[in-house]
């Protein structure tokens, strides 16, 4: 046998010999026509290269050593650093106004409530109680409603000195002489006879509608403006107060002989008035009173036996020229304005109405409802369940305790655990402080912003401690400034990963018109950025530190303490869920089971897309409020008693000019006439005004043809007769209107109109829109625009769905950018995107077995979603692509790795908002549900589908090297001697001959020292290269 370095023999000339159509192909990139490089082949080149990992494997290899060296200064840095956020804190706003939150300051809506407010803001407060029971018409519940009714008028302000005579809206109370309206006598009269029956007044739909009541206009016709100015202006007045007690006043007023009637009620009594009466003794006017009723009882006859409900109004008035100058009371973020004797007012209004639930008889139920009450609320609850977070922080803090360290008195690492969390406490003030320096406000969804950042933090630090935990024993010998190095070079990457991606996912978020989710959504991103600063530099630090004191073997608890010849027990080197995760890969990579995980996957993916169908949209501002306050629970009562008809719109008109626009409000009321499919009813000056001139001044002509001077006479005399007086409070004259003069210029008047009962978003946002075209239509000069409670979540409702799905595209979009660019291959990014993706479309799904709907809060939860469940599939897939050897090997060793910090990951997420689930709070109860199915459906499809996925097509590991039948890769190209005929040169054979065999014995030899390498890889090789 010939020596390594002896001359092999020689070989015929033309074993050495290759035509050109035995050439193999040179592969270079592939360049279009264009010249350039296909972009499909580009991204699979890069996703071959490993450079791009070395160089950022690099990095975090130099930042772990130096901060691991210079631990105490990064400690002092990361403190500097994080009081500059600090310092914005007392900046922090609140917000709780729904307007303000829920719909895009540039919208029409916005625009215009803000008009509204800034320049003519309501005058009227309506304040309510409702009183129910199993049945209310009884003397004991109508003398607790007297009771009540005392209550309110013995109000006096402490500061103030104001009454609710000096706050109420005052309407008129009709006691008239002898001599006029004669009419109104017999009137009353009638209701007195016992045959009498109140179904004649069936059409009523508020005071002064009926058209009986346009009798007492005749006088006020021929008999304007004197005297009929005169005595109009002479009447009494009484504050506007709505109840069944109307019933039992005497001559305009309660006095001593309400008293005594109301004090020996008979239920007879009252079931008499109620069927046989539509007059109110307090305002002398015609009442219909069954609005007022609720969970109605009738006889066979259809007379009223009982109800289980009943109504009382109060109609405040606030000085808003006052609130202007005073720049409004704001304190609870509400931006209603309100002047601060009104505020007085009514917060003792509030305290007095809850304190009469206490009387007798307790088995009458009293709800309140103050103007001020969801302000008042509100703020009350924005910062609440911060006892929650210090509990769940407490729970925390020992998990994390359990699962960083070990059961013995140096490795235990509760020092740590706590500098970690603390790490999250100083992301969350300084996330708070930045935001409001720049001017963001908190709302009621910025509560869930602690817990999120808590669950992102702690899994930064179970991923960091694992790696350290899982080095190398060749690498766990060298210095701790170097083992530090490691650990980042392993831990760097993976929550980068995350990190990158939850905040890409968040500033998404902040791009959207909801100002509410904006404002959370870059909140959080800050927040997330910054736990992430900290977590690779504080938690690192500390982490170092504490690593010298256990290799010192001084004591978890007390330092200073050092133990001499220390030797922990041998439970506490064990690592039973590393153990628990080998055996888990071990039968997860079984054929049989991976099948069932198919399987299984499949069946819960098509539940979830059912859900996702049947998943419905709405949203309900009220969900906000905790479900155990008085305003809730008025809510309630109110909707099982008194249920809506349909939603009342207020039209305002600002700013027209009359009588020149009087055609465009004849379209307007034309135009909403005919929709006839979505409004009931339409109340408007405009209608009776027009009727009252066609009635008795037809020889004035029409009232399109009116001048100035005729329309502000004509128009005061209306607003002063007794079926235009309803409408006199609301209009807004640059000066106060007179009876007999000419009206003042109109500023602002008020219609309203009634849509139909709608169901749902797909109903109600046609409706809406319908409504305002007609006025947008009619190109007023001034300011027309239709508002109503109902309206802003109906724009809310518009909106919601198309910034959650857009919010959604965008931020998978950006997180597979991230991932690619951060895994550094297009088949890893890919596989992790299923994962999210599936994850989502679970959560989306089983939100609707659950009772969730889309709303704001579910929209901003699904949006956390996806930087979440990134987290569960990244790391799995990042751990996969660092090991080496078969796909099963590898899938085994992520798990085993990796596997135990992702769940402590997950479970600890879930600890951090565990206590939220007994929470009454809307946001939190759906906070609660949606983390709790992104968890789940998280850590299944990161630790079950996901390595069961790797395992059957995971992409070629960072340190695989390309062999081409078993030669290493050639630094110059081939250049073969090609023969194109039988004569060659025969010396250039032989050299050349020589030359390849001393290729081969090299290649030989690097085969022996990488064999093993060559052997683990070969089964992936081959497939991949196929």
């Amino acid at each position: 046998m010939p020596d390594d370095d002896s001359v092999p023999p020689e070989r015929p000339a033309e074993d050495f010999t290759l035509t050109v159509k035995q050439l193999p192909e040179k592969e270079f990139a592939e360049k279009t026509e264009a010249g350039k490089m296909n972009p499909i082949k580009w991204i699979a080149s890069v996703s071959k290269s490993n450079q791009l990992v070395k160089s950022f494997e690099a990095f975090f290899k130099w930042e772990g050593e130096m901060v691991s060296h210079h631990a105490v200064k990064v400690l002092v840095a990361s403190v500097l650093f994080s009081a500059l956020g600090w310092a914005g804190l007392p900046f922090l706003h609140t917000e709780n106004n729904m307007i303000r939150l829920w719909i895009p300051q540039e919208s029409d809506f916005s625009l215009n409530y803000a008009w509204l407010w800034s320049t003519y803001p309501p005058e009227f407060r309506q304040h309510s109680v409702i009183i129910h029971g199993e049945n209310v018409l009884t003397p004991s519940a109508i003398q607790k409603m007297y009771k009540i009714f005392k209550e309110v008028n013995s109000i006096r302000t402490e500061k103030y000195n104001k009454t609710w005579e000096d706050i109420c809206f005052r309407r008129p109370v009709l006691k008239l002489s002898s001599d006029m309206f004669d009419s109104r006598r017999k009137k009353r009269s009638a209701f007195e006879e016992d045959d009498f029956s109140f179904d004649s007044f069936d059409d009523f739909d508020d005071n002064f509608n009926d058209d009986d009541m346009a009798q007492p206009a005749d006088f006020s016709v021929d008999n304007y403006p004197d005297p009929y100015c005169g005595m109009v202006e002479s009447l009494p007045t009484a504050c506007f107060h709505e109840s069944i007690l109307e019933l039992w006043a005497h001559e305009g007023e309660f006095n001593e002989k309400s008293d005594e009637k109301i004090a020996n009620l008979t239920e007879e009594d009252i079931l008499k008035k109620i069927n046989n009466w539509g007059y109110s003794e307090l305002y002398l006017a015609e009442t219909d009173f069954k609005p007022q009723l609720g969970g109605v009882t009738k006889d066979s006859a259809g007379n009223i036996v009982g109800a289980k409900a009943l109504i009382m109004k109060w109609m405040g008035k606030m000085n808003a020229t006052k609130a202007l100058e005073e720049g409004a009371s704001d304190g609870a973020g509400t931006a209603d304005l309100l002047d601060s004797e009104t505020e007085e007012f009514e917060t003792m209004l509030s305290k007095v109405l809850l304190n009469t639930r206490d009387l007798e008889p307790t088995n009458i139920h009293v709800e309140v409802n103050v103007a001020n009450s969801f302000g008042q609320i509100a703020s009350a609850t924005i910062l609440t369940d911060v006892t929650n977070f210090i509990i769940g922080f407490c729970i925390v803090f020992t998990y994390v305790n359990l699962m960083l360290g070990r059961f013995n008195l140096v490795e235990q690492r509760a020092f740590i655990s706590l500098m970690g969390l603390a790490s999250v406490a100083m992301a969350i003030f300084f996330s708070y402080g930045i935001c409001s320096v720049m001017g963001l406000f908190f709302g009621p969804l910025h509560n869930i912003i602690p817990f999120l950042l808590l669950g992102i933090g702690i899994d930064d630090m179970f991923v960091t401690t694992q790696c350290f935990n899982t080095l190398p024993e060749n690498i766990k010998m060298k210095s701790l400034r170097e083992r530090m190095g490691e650990t980042m070079l392993r831990a760097g990457s993976a929550i980068t990963i995350t990190s990158v991606t939850d905040f890409l996912a968040f500033i998404i978020g902040g791009t959207t018109v909801l100002p509410a989710l904006k404002s959370f959504c870059i909140f959080s991103a800050i927040g997330i950025i910054v736990v992430y600063v900290l977590q690779a530099t504080w938690f690192i630090a500390w982490f170092s530190l504490d690593q010298k004191r256990i290799e010192s073997r001084r004591n978890g608890a007390i330092p200073c303490y050092v133990h001499e010849n220390y030797t922990p027990n041998s439970m506490s080197q064990k690592n039973f869920l590393e153990t628990a995760f080998k055996h888990f890969g071990e039968i997860l990579m079984k054929k049989p089971v991976k099948m069932l995980v198919l399987l299984l996957t499949s069946a819960v993916l098509g539940i979830s897309v059912y859900g996702n169908i049947e998943l419905r949209q709405e949203f309900n501002p009220i969900w906000f409020l905790p479900p155990d306050s008085y305003l809730a629970q008025w809510h309630q009562s109110s909707a099982q008693f008194f249920p809506s008809s349909g939603e009342e719109v207020t039209v305002f008109m600002g700013d027209l000019e009359l009588p020149q626009e009087l055609g465009k409000l004849e379209e307007i009321h034309s135009g909403l006439a005919d929709q006839t499919d979505i409004i009931t009813s339409i109340d408007s000056w405009y209608i009776g005004f027009k009727k009252y001139m066609e009635t008795n001044f037809k020889r004035d002509g029409s009232i399109f043809s009116l001048s100035p001077d005729q329309f502000e006479e004509r128009l005061t005399q209306y607003l002063f007769s007794p079926i235009g007086s309803q409408y006199r409070f609301l209009f807004t004259f640059q000066e106060n209107l007179k009876c007999g003069e000419k009206s003042p210029v109109a500023q602002l008047s008020l219609m309203t109109f009634r849509h139909k009962l709608m169901n749902g978003p797909s109903e109600q946002i046609p409706a809406m829109n319908r409504a305002k075209k007609i006025f947008i239509d009619a190109n007023f000069s001034g300011r027309v625009f239709p508002m109503a409670t109902g309206y802003a979540s109906w724009e809310t409702d518009e909106i919601i769905s198309v910034e959650l799905y857009r919010n959604m595209f965008l931020a998978v979009v950006c997180i597979f950018i991230t991932c690619w660019v951060l895994l550094f291959n297009i088949y890893a990014c890919c596989q992790v995107l299923i994962c999210v993706i599936l994850t989502l479309v679970n959560v989306a799904g089983i939100m609707h077995f659950w009772g969730l709907t889309i709303d704001t809060v579910s929209c901003t939860n699904l949006i956390i979603a996806i930087g979440l469940c990134v987290d569960y599939s990244a790391h799995i897939a990042h751990c996969f692509m660092m090991n080496t050897g078969s796909r099963n090997t590898r899938t085994k060793e992520a798990l085993r790795k990796i596997g135990p910090a992702v769940l402590n990951g997950g479970f600890s997420t879930f600890l951090a908002f565990v206590l939220l689930g007994g929470s009454k709070s809307h946001v939190f109860q759906s906070f609660f549900k949606i983390f709790f199915l992104v968890v789940s459906f998280g850590l299944f499809n990161g630790l079950v589908f996901l390595p069961v996925l790797l395992s059957l097509c995971g992409p070629r590991s960072y340190n695989h090297k390309e062999e081409v039948s078993g030669t290493t890769e050639e630094v110059q190209p081939l250049k073969p001697i090609v023969k194109n005929s039988a004569n060659t040169d025969s010396h250039v054979i032989k050299h050349t001959d020589q030359t390849n065999h001393q290729s081969e014995s090299e290649n030989n030899s690097e085969q022996k020292i990488n064999g093993a390498a060559q052997a683990e890889n070969c089964a992936d090789s081959k497939t991949e290269e196929s």
